[in-house]
C-alpha cells in the first residue's frame, strides 16, 4: 500500500524532501511508518518516539485527525492514507 508523509519544520530537512510516497505492507501502524522513516535518516525515531510513546513535542495527523484521538502509535495505516508529522506550536 502507499502512504502520503508530509514532514514539517526540521522533520523535512533529515530527509531533504517535504513530502514523500512510501510504500509498505498491509497492517502498517504509525509506529512502524516511524521505524520505516528511521531507514531515511535514524534520527527520525530517536525525535519522535520516547519508549514507546510519541515524543510530546510532536504531532502526528492521519487523514486530518490527530492519533491521540484514535489508537495512538498503534493507529492503523491504509492504503492512500496521509499522513502529517510535525512539532507541536506552542504559544507564549
Amino acid at each position: 500500500m502507499n502512504l502520503r508523509v508530509v514532514l514539517s519544520a526540521q522533520l523535512h530537512e533529515l530527509v531533504n524532501a517535504i513530502s514523500l510516497t512510501i510504500q509498505v505492507p498491509n497492517g502498517y501502524t504509525v509506529k512502524d511508518l516511524i521505524m520505516k522513516l528511521g531507514e531515511l535518516n535514524p534520527e527520525i525515531p530517536r525525535m519522535l518516539l520516547r519508549r514507546d510513546e510519541l515524543n510530546e513535542n510532536y504531532i502526528v495527523i492521519v487523514n486530518g485527525r490527530d492519533i491521540h484521538w484514535l489508537r495512538g502509535l498503534s493507529t492503523n495505516l491504509n492504503d492512500g492514507d496521509e499522513v502529517l508529522i510535525a512539532p507541536k506550536a506552542f504559544i507564549s
